[in-house]
């Protein structure tokens, strides 16, 4: 099938970007790496009044890393591809490197954008995934304000976002973990580029005794949602066995999965958990050795 009939804009600035949405609002649909919208207008799923092209908004890409708040900003454009390659990412977020290299293929990496992967909100999505352990912080901006809104709080459902119709996401602030961390990322899907049918991510601080110090944890494809995991981190701190580290992964027993064509609740809830024990067992083994080598 082809599109429905819509216009074409293509704005120069974000201003101007911004000004279309206020008029328009939920009567324009965003173009950034089109690798879910196209097919959405192709099978008519989706059929806009307007798509307003922003690839010409080069000042909506790149990666900035501030040392006064060791955070690291990413531009909404930023591509996947640009994620695995960009030297900031690869020093300070390298668990998004390895994130980005489980999306898709090739050519969905190099036009697919990380604001279009997270407004897009696909609950087996990695970058969601990432963004919701990583505690990331959305700026969302309109044409007469700009707000900053918390992962946990951005993502709300299936496909649904706290983005209103007026506003464009314009970058993600991650905060950066310590230098002592290991980290890990695992999922399970049918074939390789498809989306996770569950997928679990780690981020673990050990002390020199390799006690666990902080943790965070993620799991997607469980729920109607990416998202992170307190109650696993809360159990996490303190332990350095592997019983400990299973003990606080099966605390993720009270998510309900939903089934579906993919895999039955049950079958989801056994390899997510699974999932996550190997993830944290493995950002637990890197923590150690980063440990070991931050004290030496």
């Amino acid at each position: 099938m082809k599109p429905a009939p819509f216009e074409y804009i293509r704005p120069g600035t974000i201003p101007e970007a911004l000004q279309y949405l206020h008029q328009w609002g939920d009567q324009v649909k965003i173009l950034a790496g089109g690798q879910s919208l196209i097919p959405l207008l192709n099978m008519r799923l989706a059929e806009p009044s307007r798509v307003m092209d922003i690839n010409g908004l080069e000042e909506l890409s790149g990666v900035r890393y501030d040392p006064h708040t060791h955070t690291v900003r990413i531009g909404a454009l930023t591509r996947h591809q640009q994620l695995i390659r960009d030297p900031i990412i690869l020093e300070h977020l390298p668990m998004l490197v390895e994130a980005a290299k489980l999306i898709g293929h090739l050519a969905i990496r190099t036009r697919g954008t990380l604001a279009g992967s997270l407004v897009h909100a696909d609950p087996s999505a990695e970058l969601p995934l990432m963004m919701a352990m990583l505690r990331g912080v959305f700026e969302c901006q309109s044409l007469e304000q700009r707000r900053e809104v918390a992962a946990d709080d951005f993502f709300l459902g299936f496909y649904m976002t706290d983005l209103q119709p007026e506003e464009l996401v314009v970058s993600v602030t991650v905060p950066v973990p310590s230098r002592s961390s290991g980290y890990a990322i695992r999922e399970f899907s049918r074939r390789h580029g498809d989306f996770a049918i569950a997928a679990a991510s780690a981020v673990i601080s050990t002390d020199t005794q390799g006690r666990i110090v902080q943790a965070m944890v993620g799991v997607g494809g469980l729920s109607s949602r990416g998202m992170a995991c307190p109650e696993v981190e809360e159990a996490l701190v303190g332990v350095k066995d592997p019983q400990g580290i299973r003990e606080a992964a099966e605390r993720l027993d009270n998510i309900e999965p939903t089934d579906d064509v993919q895999a039955s609740a049950e079958f989801r809830r056994h390899v997510g958990i699974e999932l996550l024990v190997e993830s944290i067992e493995t950002a637990y083994s890197n923590a150690k050795q980063a440990t070991k080598e931050v004290t030496q």
